[in-house]
């Protein structure tokens, strides 16, 4: 695993920051309701697992998650998970090695310059028939609108490689108006610290294309 291949991410450095982001996105459970039933039983491969949240609440007697991420600060030994230490440009697995792999906001972001290397990659260790999911924000919604750079991901792009786009209509939701600010303002400056509401309409994609 090279150095050079690991995307900096602020949850390593501001934890505190990182929990609220994982506890407020999506508190609804509508993607990991997404997971849960497109997910098969079996070894999953999560890539770039960050602090294993995701992969806790998918994981279950039936299917068992390995989580992989390159940040040791991430990682979070505490919870019940298998850990792997890579990349998605380098997954420490063999070949046909899982039923299915996911992404949440990891890597594969618009603009990566080895995208394509870690979707082969991805597609190298998943069984044939077994699925690949990236998901991603969908854009053109209330939270991101805070934003002055686009975030949104490039649905062509990922059409281009053969994946089919599931729209996710779910929200940010803070306990206070404080802690809202507190978020939004590390991610969008002066324009997260005049928020005055809790719930933030937040749009998601879920890209999903089936190994051959």
């Amino acid at each position: 695993m090279k150095q050079s291949d690991i995307i900096p991410f602020y949850g390593g450095k501001y934890p505190e920051l990182f929990e609220i982001e994982r506890r407020c996105m999506d508190r609804e459970g509508k993607v990991i309701d997404f997971l849960n039933s497109s997910l098969p039983n079996g070894k999953i491969l999560d890539i770039g697992a960050g602090n294993g949240f995701t992969a806790e609440k998918v994981m279950h007697s039936s299917r068992q998650i390995i989580a992989m991420e390159p940040d040791d600060n991430m990682i979070d030994q505490h919870k019940d998970l298998v850990w792997a230490k890579g990349t998605a440009q380098h997954i420490p697995f063999h070949s046909n090695t899982f039923e299915a792999a996911y992404a949440t906001w990891a890597f594969f972001f618009n603009g990566i310059p080895d995208l394509d290397q870690g979707l082969k990659e991805a597609k190298r260790v998943v069984k044939s028939g077994g699925d690949i999911i990236i998901v991603d924000n969908y854009g053109h919604d209330e939270f991101l609108s805070y934003s002055k750079q686009n975030l949104s991901s490039d649905s062509k792009m990922w059409t281009e490689r053969g994946f089919t786009a599931h729209f996710i209509e779910t929200a940010f939701i803070f306990d206070s108006v404080e802690e809202a600010r507190t978020l939004l303002s590390f991610y969008f400056g002066e324009a997260g610290q005049t928020v005055e509401k809790t719930t933030f309409e937040y749009k998601v994609v879920a890209y999903t294309k089936q190994v051959e």
